[in-house]
């Protein structure tokens, strides 16, 4: 048993065989996704932004999650009665089988992860990590975790070949991954405190929103 906060990024890879490629076709329509915010979502992300802005440098993890993420969240409003809904400070377990045919049993707890019904009896799609601080190498690799919790999602969905859709945070940086077979890709960083950078990170998470409905 190997805790998903114990998992980095180079050994996700090399352990489980993925690589990383810069250009992913689905990535790009993720990002070019534009979806018009209403005159009271704009003013509730300008106010959000000018908190963020005002108070990030003195967030630890749970105020960041608390005081922006799960505004930023309801703007999208993941939570559709009956079809799905986001878990936030879940346990997600699965059993992976790596390169050399060792067994992993990984288990791990998910910041958020979006979800089909009321509780997790199904694969997820969509995962956060929240992580305030820039990264501290020896302490965690918020983008290692989300990796492999990404990973076993994709073992949940029984080889269906769905993409993973991910997202893992910096501070006010955000970073959108997917994860499709053995390969995945991560977006430029986008800076909540940044307006333009804001529109699209609720943009790309409209994207998620719509993609979920689409396929559930």
């Amino acid at each position: 048993m190997k805790p998903f906060e114990k998992w980095e990024t180079d050994e996700v890879e090399r352990v489980f065989g993925i690589d990383s490629v810069k250009k992913m076709p689905l990535m790009n329509d993720w990002l070019a996704f534009s979806q018009p915010l209403t005159q009271k979502e704009e003013e509730r992300a300008e106010e959000l932004r000018l908190f963020i802005e005002e108070f990030a440098s003195s967030w630890n993890e749970e105020d960041m999650k608390v005081f922006f993420i799960v505004p930023v969240l309801q703007i999208v409003n993941f939570c559709v009665f009956g079809s799905y809904r986001a878990f936030m400070s879940t346990i997600l377990e699965e059993t992976l089988t790596d390169t050399q045919n060792n067994i992993f049993k990984l288990k791990g707890n998910i910041d958020m992860l979006v979800s089909k019904g009321k509780q997790i009896t199904y694969p997820p799609f969509f995962f956060i990590y929240n992580q305030h601080k820039e990264k501290v190498r020896s302490i965690s690799d918020p983008k290692g975790q989300l990796l492999i919790a990404m990973l076993a999602a994709q073992a949940k969905n029984n080889g269906l070949n769905l993409p993973i859709y991910g997202m893992y945070n910096i501070g006010q940086n955000w970073f959108f991954v997917i994860l499709v077979g053995k390969e995945y890709t991560v977006s430029r960083q986008f800076d909540a405190t940044n307006k333009d950078d804001l529109k699209q990170i609720i943009n790309a998470l409209q994207y998620v929103k719509a993609h979920i409905e689409k396929n559930i």
